[in-house]
Order: structure tokens, then C-alpha cells, then sequence
């Protein structure tokens, strides 16, 4: 089981609810609630050491710290939930999609940041519908001093196959002064990009943003 150490407080007054707190693989501690809602239980996650989450789960194994706030609420079809992710300070390391992407619009300082201390995001946030074959993710955005990045698409988790379209922002403290005229993680300047394939090395494709 990923999760260990669990303890709970649950009642079941109006169906089964309460707090719960676990550890992640061993590792990253985690607090959270399970409430009832229309279609079944919802469950909100809360933890201070995000990237630890992440990588217990075997989700995202280059992020490392941050808090994190995530919420799933189920929908009437079996096994489906719409879901909100929230980090806060985080740091990103050796991780090859965002160095492909750094690479196609040629910023070498920030591929310097990634091999090293890692490039820090100070808020990402997701969107997303969460089912057995597919996650889709309608809108999520990471946004830090030196970069903005936002991404939207399909993830097929049989086959582990994406198909992901976004803009990478550079030096977004200063690009997105405009932001209020974009989406979130977006600045007036950038670069479209796409990412399709398997998972392992997916294709990418990068054309500036009209």
C-alpha cells in the first residue's frame, strides 16, 4: 500500500466522514478529510512536504518540497472525480520534459537551475478529471520569478501515452506584468509548445505564441 501509518477519527453520521492522517510510502506525512457529497465521498489532502507526496505516490519524482492541497470530489460515473491541486514552493530537479522544453527556446542558465538546486516554482495549480483510462487536465499552470508555464490535455493511463498542449513563458516576473491579459502561467511573450507520444519520450513541438 502506498499509504502507511494511517490513523483516523471517522463517524458515520450522514455517512462515513472525518479526519485521517497517514504517511506517504513511509516517507511524506499527510493530513486529510473524507466527506459526503452528492455522487460519494470527497477527499481533501493537505501536506507540508508536497514534493514528498508526489514521489511517494510515484506521480512526480523531480519535485521536491512545497505544501499541498488536493481535493477530489467524485462524479456519477464509477470511479471518476474531479480534482484541484495546489502547490506552493516548490523546487524542480532533473526533470526531462521541462529540460526539452528549456532547450527549444534556448535558455541555458534555467537547464543550469534544473541540473542543480532546481528551479523554483512559487505557485502551480491544476484542474483535472481523474477516471481509470484517462486524466484530463483542463487547466494548470506553474509560475515562478524566472519562468511561467501552463498546460492543458490528456493523459491515456493504460497506455501511458499524452497529448499536452501549453505556453512556456521565460523570465515571467517581468513578462507577465502583462499577465492580466493571458491565462495564469502565461505572460504576454512565449512560446507555444505541444508534447504527444509515450510517456517515457514524448515528441515535442514549439512555435512562438500568436
Amino acid at each position: 500500500s502506498v499509504l502507511t501509518d494511517g490513523e483516523a477519527a471517522l463517524t458515520t453520521t450522514g455517512g462515513l466522514s472525518g479526519a485521517f492522517g497517514a504517511r506517504v510510502a513511509g516517507g511524506a506525512a499527510l493530513t486529510g478529510r473524507r466527506s459526503p457529497s452528492q455522487h460519494g465521498a470527497s477527499i481533501t489532502i493537505q501536506s507540508s512536504d508536497g514534493g514528498g507526496v508526489l514521489r511517494g505516490a510515484g506521480i512526480f519524482r523531480q519535485v521536491n518540497g512545497g505544501d499541498l492541497a488536493l481535493t477530489l470530489v467524485p462524479r456519477p460515473e464509477d470511479g471518476t472525480y474531479d480534482g484541484t491541486l495546489d502547490l506552493q514552493n516548490i523546487r524542480v530537479n532533473d526533470a526531462p520534459s521541462i529540460a526539452a522544453l528549456l532547450s527549444a527556446v534556448s535558455v541555458v542558465g534555467f537547464l543550469e537551475q534544473l541540473d542543480g538546486k532546481g528551479l523554483v516554482f512559487s505557485d502551480v495549480e491544476a484542474r483535472f478529471r481523474l477516471s481509470p483510462e484517462r486524466v484530463v487536465v483542463t487547466e494548470s499552470s506553474a509560475v515562478g520569478a524566472s519562468l511561467g508555464l501552463s498546460l492543458d490535455g490528456v493523459f491515456d493511463v493504460p497506455a501511458r501515452r499524452m497529448d499536452f498542449q501549453g505556453v512556456i513563458s521565460p523570465v515571467y516576473l517581468l513578462n507577465g506584468i502583462g499577465s492580466i491579459f493571458t491565462r495564469r502561467g502565461e505572460g504576454l511573450v512565449g512560446n507555444d509548445y505541444t508534447q504527444q507520444g509515450g510517456a517515457a519520450s514524448p515528441a515535442m513541438r514549439m512555435h512562438p505564441k500568436t
